[in-house]
C-alpha cells in the first residue's frame, strides 16, 4: 500500500481512564491508551491517527495533546455528541481511507489492511467493517454471523471503514442523532440508497469491550447544554430513525 493509500484512523472520545460498569466490573476496560498501543504495534500500512475529545477532563486533553501516535487532535469544550466528532474528524483527515474506530476496541494485527483489502474488492463496496446486522423496515432483525464477507444492511459502529470520497459525497453523519445513538445505522442505510454494497468481515482481528461504554448502562448524557437519559435518548432517536427510513427498504 503506497502513501496514497493513508487510512485515516478517526477515534472520538470522552475519557481517559473509562468508568466502570458496576454490573460488568469483571470485564475488561480497554482505554484509548490501549487502543493507540494496538495501532503502533499492528497496524502497518500507511496511516494517520486523528483523536477528537469530547471529554472535557484535562488528563484528557493533556494526554492527547501529548501523545506521539496521535498526528491531528480536536479539543472540543463541550461534549457535541458522536455525528458531530465523527464529522470534525473527517474534515481534519487527508487520508484515502477513513477508519472509525471506538476507543474501547482492540486492533490485532492485519486488521486495518484487511479492511482495506475488502473495501477494494470491488467497486460496488462502500463501508467495511468486522461486525454488523440484518434490518427490516426500520428494526433490527439479527446479527452477522458468518465464516467469511458477507453483505449486511448495517456495519456496526464500534468499527468501520469507508473511503474519504464516498463519505463527503454523502455529506457525513446525521447531526440530528446528537448525542449518539443511530448515526452509524443511518450512514449505513444512506451508503445503500446509493447504491453501493454494506460488507462485514467477521475475520477482521478488532474486538469491542462494550460493556463499560455509555450505552451499556443507563446514564445521563450531557451536551452542548443539554442533558438527556440514554433511555430517553434511545427511544428519540429510533423515532427519528423510523421518520426518515420507514418504507424505503423492504
Amino acid at each position: 500500500m503506497n502513501q496514497e493509500s493513508k487510512i485515516s484512523i478517526i477515534i472520538p472520545t470522552l475519557h481517559l481512564a473509562r468508568p466502570l460498569n458496576k454490573k460488568r466490573f469483571f470485564m475488561p476496560r480497554q482505554t484509548i491508551e490501549d487502543l493507540l498501543g494496538d495501532i503502533k504495534k499492528n497496524v502497518r500500512a500507511p496511516y494517520e491517527v486523528i483523536v477528537v475529545c469530547n471529554g472535557t477532563d484535562e488528563d484528557l486533553h493533556d494526554y492527547v495533546s501529548r501523545s506521539s501516535v496521535i498526528d491531528r487532535y480536536c479539543l472540543n469544550s463541550t461534549n457535541v455528541g458522536v455525528a458531530r466528532a465523527w464529522n470534525m474528524g473527517a474534515q481534519l483527515a487527508d487520508g484515502k481511507y477513513l477508519c472509525y474506530l471506538n476507543d474501547d476496541v482492540s486492533v490485532g494485527e492485519g486488521a486495518l489492511e484487511r479492511l482495506v483489502a475488502r473495501l477494494e474488492s470491488n467497486p460496488e463496496v462502500g463501508q467495511v467493517g468486522p461486525a454488523g446486522s440484518y434490518w427490516r423496515d426500520c428494526q433490527h432483525e439479527r446479527f452477522v454471523e458468518a465464516d467469511g464477507p458477507v453483505e449486511a444492511d448495517v456495519v456496526s459502529g464500534f468499527a468501520f471503514m469507508l473511503k474519504a470520497e464516498t463519505f463527503h459525497r454523502l455529506g457525513g453523519f446525521d447531526v440530528g442523532f446528537t448525542p449518539a445513538g443511530c448515526e452509524e445505522i443511518d450512514l449505513s442505510y444512506r451508503i445503500r440508497q446509493a447504491g453501493l454494497k454494506c460488507v462485514v468481515d467477521q475475520g477482521v482481528a478488532i474486538k469491542h469491550f462494550h460493556h463499560h461504554g455509555v450505552s451499556a448502562y443507563r446514564t445521563d448524557i450531557r451536551y452542548m447544554g443539554h442533558v438527556i437519559d440514554t433511555q430517553t435518548l434511545h427511544e428519540r432517536n429510533s423515532s427519528y430513525f423510523r421518520k426518515k427510513w420507514q418504507g424505503v427498504f423492504p
